[in-house]
């Protein structure tokens, strides 16, 4: 009823893990509405014992969950629709939002998504490691604060269901190296996508952009070059002619680096990161390293033939194999031992080895 019936109309996203609605409940709350593709293997009880777990975890950087609806094995989520979409349809990608994008406002979403996730993993009890940080799971209400989504998902969605086999094109850009090689999830991988994202965010361009020459391609990778000729201010996003803190932008740009270093324990915890981006924290930057890079993904459950370098191997990876962060482990499903592999051919910078 909320949704028409599900109508075409109404619907307004769609993902790896099912399709997303708009729809007007019965106290007049608009909800966004987000129906799960008919694969878990949980029991109602199991599943409904988690929906419990997540509804309790609330924090004004989270999307607030509303209830669910559960029937033999379908699965639908309830939750508060944002009046602004996500950063991927509206800053992030070349859109045609009408949203205009302060520095200041992109400052408040870069903190925003900083306590969230940090609330996730330092604060929840056990941690939760979203791991599917990206641009367009970051929701924007009607003043543009930042809402982090899906972050329920790693606990309610068995192994085989993950990102990596059911939304390639999305979300390769923001895998952890240790995470897409090694399947080894820990919060470190999350840290790691969020500072693509802050770079992202920054430079108001999408981390991959196949239409530019091949130097400017991988922001990351450019991020990199431009820090070691101390010209990383050129990477800001031009619409905002010149009307930015120079020396903020380059901070947050730094701090973006510092996520996304190749060793995952020399990356800085989120409440560090929240710290620094607020300036309440000093970091050393003649200590950012060279951030671990993938330039590109092939035959990722697809079969791709690459075009410009050769490929490297075949890796057969257990995505549900514990990473060294034990904490962490436990929140990649909900108790249940459901394993998924997959067949990747990697085609790396051969400086990055």
């Amino acid at each position: 009823m909320a949704t028409d019936n599900f109508s075409p109309i109404n619907k307004i996203g769609e993902g790896g893990f099912g399709s997303v609605y708009k729809g007007k409940l019965r106290n007049e709350k608009m909800a966004a509405i987000k129906v799960l593709l008919p694969r878990s293997t949980q029991g109602v009880k199991e599943f409904l014992t988690e929906i419990q777990v997540i509804s309790d975890v609330q924090h004004e950087n989270l999307v607030k969950l509303y209830g669910c609806c559960v029937e033999e094995n379908q699965r639908i989520l309830v939750y508060n629709y944002l009046e602004n979409n996500s950063l991927a349809q509206t800053l992030i990608g070349g859109g045609h939002s009408s949203i205009q994008f302060s520095w200041q406002t992109r400052v408040k979403i870069c903190v925003g998504v900083a306590k969230g996730l940090a609330y996730l993993h330092e604060e929840v009890r056990p941690p939760i490691v979203h791991r599917d940080i990206k641009a367009s799971n970051i929701l924007l209400d009607k003043d543009l604060s930042p809402k982090i989504s899906d972050f329920g998902l790693a606990k309610l969605i068995p192994a085989d269901m993950t990102h990596v086999s059911t939304r390639v094109a999305g979300t390769i850009g923001y895998l952890a190296p240790e995470y897409a090689m090694k399947g080894q999830l820990t919060r470190k991988a999350d840290i790691y996508s969020f500072g693509v994202l802050l770079i992202e965010i920054v430079s108001g361009r999408c981390n991959t952009n196949s239409r530019l020459p091949d130097e400017e391609k991988y922001i990351l990778e450019r991020a990199w070059q431009l820090h070691e000729r101390r010209e990383l201010v050129s990477l800001v996003d031009t619409s905002l002619n010149g009307d930015f803190d120079p020396e903020q932008a380059c901070r947050f740009l730094k701090i973006g680096l510092l996520c996304t270093q190749d060793f995952p324990k020399l990356r800085p915890s989120m409440s560090t990161v929240a710290k620094m981006l607020t300036g309440k924290k000093d970091f050393d930057e003649n200590k950012i390293m060279k951030p671990g890079l993938i330039t590109d993904f092939m035959d990722l459950n697809i079969r791709s033939t690459p075009k410009t370098k050769p490929e490297i191997n075949h890796t057969t990876t257990n995505l549900s194999s514990p990473g060294s962060d034990n904490l962490d482990s436990s929140t990649l499903s909900s108790g249940t031992t459901s394993q998924a592999t997959f067949t990747l051919t990697a085609v790396y910078d051969e400086r990055s080895i």
